[in-house]
């Protein structure tokens, strides 16, 4: 009787479809990956780092995502950027390579599953690896340009407008155009209070442009909503 052996795929070919970075990693770099790299699943609503602590591992989201924010002193929060399977945190990386304090909150809003590869590690690939220099100048030149479009909407768009660009592009990538967020998830992405994206979002649907239910908005006119978007 022929005894067929398991094939074990290696943590770095489980993560070249997702990060480009470690199809170009050196075989030493990859083993090193293969070796330190940590399978981890985060359930819904786990806190993965509070501001002012120190990133101890890089995490190579794999599944799910993680939402990254700022609290203000009154407890009002706002969503920074997303960080999806295949995108790389570089606020975390920048944590790991130089030990200083995260600046900001990092949370899972769904089940999230994660590479875990440990600070010394990641040190240890970054001055070894060009192609790992060359993704984190590349991820902080990405997230730089997303930061600034972030505070540009804050200080001078108008607060329809934002929610309206919320709800076109969260609907894109929902079944039917149904959003199940929150009135106040949507208040946190935008840094706004639950009341304002309530009254918001009972002109919209008063104006026909969308449909609300508890915890399930509808888009109804996509267009005039993105009119809506591009006019603030």
């Amino acid at each position: 009787m022929t005894i067929q052996r398991a094939t074990v795929v290696s943590t770095a070919s489980r993560l070249d479809a997702l990060f480009p970075f470690v199809r170009e990693l050196s075989p030493a770099g990859r083993e090193l990956l293969d070796r330190h790299a940590i399978p981890r699943t985060l359930p819904p609503g786990t806190m993965v780092l509070s501001e002012g602590q120190v990133c101890v591992d890089l995490l190579l989201v794999t599944l799910g995502h993680l939402r990254v924010f700022k609290t203000s002193p009154g407890g009002r929060e706002i969503t920074l950027y997303r960080v999806y399977p295949g995108d790389g945190c570089v606020i975390s990386v920048s944590s790991v390579l130089s030990g200083a304090p995260y600046p900001a909150n990092v949370v899972t809003p769904v089940a999230t599953q994660v590479m875990a590869l440990p600070a010394a590690q990641m040190r240890a690939l970054y001055e070894r690896e060009p192609a790992v220099q060359t993704m984190v100048a590349r991820d902080m030149a990405g997230v730089l340009a997303e930061m600034m479009t972030l505070v540009a909407e804050v200080a001078f768009r108008r607060m329809d407008a934002r929610l309206a660009a919320l709800l076109v592009r969260e609907s894109a990538s929902t079944p039917a155009g149904v959003i199940t967020l929150s009135h106040e998830e949507m208040a946190l992405h935008l840094g706004t209070a639950r009341e304002v994206v309530s009254r918001l979002l009972e002109n919209l649907r008063a104006d026909g442009l969308i449909h609300g239910e508890r915890r399930a908005v509808t888009v109804l006119d996509p267009a005039a909503l993105q009119a809506l978007a591009a006019s603030g």
